[in-house]
């Protein structure tokens, strides 16, 4: 099945719809969505891709990432998105935007919408042909990890943790 995007010019105006082929072979601007979640213990949840994904299969990266479909809304696909990987069931108002990155060669020339979860889930159901595990870490862990452990992460979950982990270890602490 074809996915389509929105294809996006640098002001994230809409131009029309490209392939996921097309975006991802000339590095054409379109959209994606990542949304961390955490859990009751103040722990952040990742997963970790699975072998059958073209990107970046087997690396970790946030609890919950996608691209945005042709005419969706950024927070639209990251309730799907959430809900496709990891079964869960999440509404707009569970989620709460804390940063946006400009497209560049770490995101795979996406416009990102990082979101957090502040609701409280028990229970996953995590999609295999999507995600191979999820884990619970704090945020100081994912900074050494980060550090000392680079090649296990998602190039695009590098760049997003660092210019988050600040403010991760802020919502940690207000929470």
């Amino acid at each position: 099945m074809t996915e389509y995007f929105d294809e996006v010019d640098q002001n994230d105006q809409i131009l029309g719809q490209i392939t996921r082929t097309e975006a991802h072979k000339h590095n054409i601007m379109h959209r994606a969505v990542h949304i961390f979640i955490q859990n009751q213990n103040d722990l952040w949840l990742l997963q970790r891709r699975s072998s059958n994904k073209d990107l970046d299969p087997l690396k970790w990266t946030t609890s919950c990432s996608g691209h945005v479909d042709a005419g969706e809304s950024y927070i639209e696909a990251a309730v799907r998105e959430c809900r496709e990987e990891l079964g869960i069931k999440i509404t707009e108002s569970d989620l709460k935007e804390i940063f946006r990155c400009n497209p560049c060669i770490q995101t795979g020339m996406e416009f990102v919408r990082v979101y957090i979860s502040e609701k409280k889930f028990k229970v996953f159901s995590p999609e295999i042909s999507e995600v191979s595990e999820i884990e619970f870490f704090t945020v100081p862990a994912l900074i050494e990890k980060c550090k000392n452990e680079k090649e296990i992460f998602s190039g695009s979950f590098l760049h997003l943790f660092e210019l988050t982990s600040s403010r991760l270890e802020a919502y940690s602490n207000d929470s």
